[in-house]
């Protein structure tokens, strides 16, 4: 269990310093830039503290962080891409549900439509201070609002693999690569929450900074680490089942390459329960992870079981 604090320690200095000294400079999310140059940075902190625990501390060898490309298990990459891309559109049926059918306000409204695609590109770029072309406006609405959706979500696809790919691995590589193997020998529950209660945590000082919820500092770190909690069982599954960090490398890039997305087919929602980090979101992702548990005998019972990877089955 030392080692696991270590680790810890090591991953929230390194974060926490480059936002304190981002916050101390006046940087935060209004200035879009500096902004996303320091949360970028700040990605790499759980990589940091990997890599100095595996080899100047543990002294073990690279193969402790499961980066091993031949250990991929290529059924579980797949699996680990259908339910990435899908989280989105759950999403948005579960706000569709909440807002539009059951009328609660919170929740705003969604429409998989060209014209609400329309809409949403003109609104994003007035905010910029450009203009569209009418006869471009015209055509965005003619567009079927499924297969923007389909076309957004492969190509968050294709940047999982790729541009995300090493940005990813900064956080990755530190709670599905050292964590997950330092708490092993714990059921597939316990690791799941411990990992997924620091790892929300861990985003407390850009969450203070209006990371994800605008307007909630404080509010806004629990709601994280219920995300994460929620999340954690998404990425603990795809850590077992691809048998290799890089399928939650790979589902860590579709969850932040799709969420563009959802801005385009929904609107006026509260960011604390009409978002894909809200209640709305936290609905969407309990379902997915219902699924996995209903549907993965091996891993539902490695949940309750101390010791050992999840059988397929």
């Amino acid at each position: 269990m030392k080692r696991v604090w270590s680790f810890l320690l090591l991953a929230f200095g390194f974060t926490w310093a480059i936002a304190g000294i981002g916050a101390a400079l006046g940087v935060d999310t209004t200035k879009q830039l500096p902004y996303m140059a320091m949360a970028a940075l700040c990605m790499f902190g759980p990589a940091f503290a990997a890599v100095v625990q595996v080899r100047l501390l543990d002294k073990a060898p690279w193969s402790a962080l499961g980066l091993h490309p031949r250990a991929i298990h290529w059924p579980g990459i797949i699996r680990t891409a259908v339910m990435g891309m899908s989280i989105v559109p759950l999403c948005l049926l579960v706000i569709w549900l909440f807002g539009d059918q059951l009328g609660i306000a919170r929740f705003g409204h969604v429409a998989v439509t060209g014209e609400r695609f329309g809409t949403a590109v003109k609104e994003m770029l007035e905010q910029m201070g450009g203009k569209t072309p009418s006869s471009s406006t015209e055509f965005l609405t003619r567009l079927p609002g499924g297969v923007v959706l389909v076309v957004i979500l492969v190509s968050a696809l294709f940047m999982a693999f790729t541009f995300n790919l090493p940005f990813m691995l900064g956080e990755e590589l530190g709670w599905r690569g050292y964590l997950y193997r330092a708490t092993a020998h714990w059921s597939g529950g316990k690791r799941i929450v411990f990992t997924g209660f620091f790892w929300g945590l861990w985003h407390a000082p850009l969450i203070m900074l209006g990371h994800n919820y605008p307007g909630y500092p404080l509010l806004g770190i629990p709601m994280m680490i219920v995300f994460c909690l929620l999340l954690a069982l998404l990425f603990d599954w795809s850590r077992t089942r691809v048998r290799s960090v890089w399928g939650p490398c790979i589902l860590h890039g579709l969850i932040n390459g799709s969420a563009g997305a959802f801005a385009l087919f929904a609107w006026d929602g509260h960011v604390l329960f009409g978002s894909p980090v809200g209640v709305g979101g936290f609905v969407a992702i309990g379902i997915l992870g219902s699924v996995l548990i209903a549907f993965d005998g091996g891993y539902r019972r490695s949940l309750t079981e101390a010791g050992g990877v999840a059988e397929e089955g």
